[in-house]
């Protein structure tokens, strides 16, 4: 890494860095009036009040933010990956089945064990994401070298169509309490985030992020093409198989603590690579913070715009994405 290109991402790292941290305090102060904050301004803390708003701000919505913060994190790291790796710039972390398999988990869990065992809806989501990564990755290898990218695309169109199938059955057959709680869990929910959820997901994409930006290089060869990064050194298939693994496994912790959020993935990356420009170097701590602060900003917005419902965040993720990135189709 150059200096100036080191220097460029300490900048914009900094810069993002203090987006998200006003992000971040305006939605733990946001609450369905204004009188916690001016209680917490005018009592210094003390009271019954203050205690009651710092209960509410430490148990409820410090760890929903955190959580919302890291999951758009890894969503908009992973969708890098994606779109380096398919070299489609319509491919998002859902596109090759992780989705589609985290949610037939999920619906099983909710379906079978309901709320008896709520830290199982988190297992069995993460292990449908992977098992569904698993069966496209597997039709992919047995057709190496026979069109990877697009085998990859269909293989996860036809995976993600035949759980969805499967979904849509069990759903069909549940009774009305489970069909509205996975339709919740559907269209994306931290509602039930803790701590716990907070630490496992914090790990996940941290591990994940980690092992991607050390290898930004080589992702930035495989976006120039296949030929070229061979002939520079670059193992295409181990960096392939590298990249995928992990953006998948990222995904999926992120599924299976706050269901599918859509076009995080998608726009994030395109918005910070409009800004930025495409070096993954830069991009990749670019996305991370801004990824973040889209999607904390967006639980934010979903917890009060419609009080005293709660909106699922993938409604306002999508309903801002949409337009921004027909923005970006028109404009090419």
């Amino acid at each position: 890494m150059t200096v100036s290109t080191l220097a460029k991402t300490i900048l914009i790292s900094m810069t993002l860095t203090g987006v998200l941290l006003v992000v971040l305090l305006i939605s733990l102060l946001t609450g369905t009036t204004v009188t916690e904050v001016k209680t917490l301004l005018t009592q210094s803390g003390q009271g019954i009040d203050a205690q009651r708003t710092w209960t509410i701000i430490l148990s409820y919505r410090l760890p929903r933010t955190l959580l919302a913060a890291i999951a758009g994190a890894g969503l908009a790291s992973a969708g890098v990956v994606f779109q380096g790796v398919l070299k489609n710039p319509l491919a998002d972390p859902y596109l090759i089945g992780i989705a589609a398999g985290g949610s037939l988990g999920a619906v099983v869990s909710i379906t079978l064990f309901g709320e008896r065992w709520l830290f199982g809806t988190s297992v069995c989501a993460f292990l449908g994401s992977i098992a569904a990564v698993g069966l496209v990755y597997g039709l992919a290898i047995v057709r190496r070298g026979r069109g990877y990218v697009n085998t990859v695309i269909l293989a996860g169109v036809i995976v993600g169509s035949l759980m969805n199938a499967v979904m849509l059955l069990i759903l069909s057959l549940s009774g009305s309490h489970e069909k509205q709680r996975i339709l919740f869990w559907l269209m994306g929910d931290f509602s039930l985030a803790n701590y716990q959820k907070v630490s496992l997901a914090a790990v996940g994409v941290t591990v994940g992020w980690t092992l991607i930006y050390l290898n930004a290089n080589r992702l930035n060869l495989l976006i120039v093409g296949d030929e070229t990064a061979s002939h520079l050194g670059l193992n295409v298939f181990r960096a392939r198989t590298l990249f995928m693994i992990v953006a998948a496994m990222v995904t999926g912790a992120i599924v299976s603590v706050s269901g599918t959020i859509g076009f995080v993935g998608l726009v994030v990356p395109h918005a910070m690579r409009l800004l930025f420009g495409p070096d993954n170097r830069v991009l990749l701590p670019a996305a991370l913070l801004g990824g973040a602060a889209f999607l904390a900003a967006s639980d934010c917005v979903a917890r009060v715009v419609a009080y005293p419902v709660e909106l699922p965040v993938g409604v306002i993720t999508t309903l801002s994405g949409a337009p921004f990135f027909l923005y970006l189709l028109v404009k090419k």
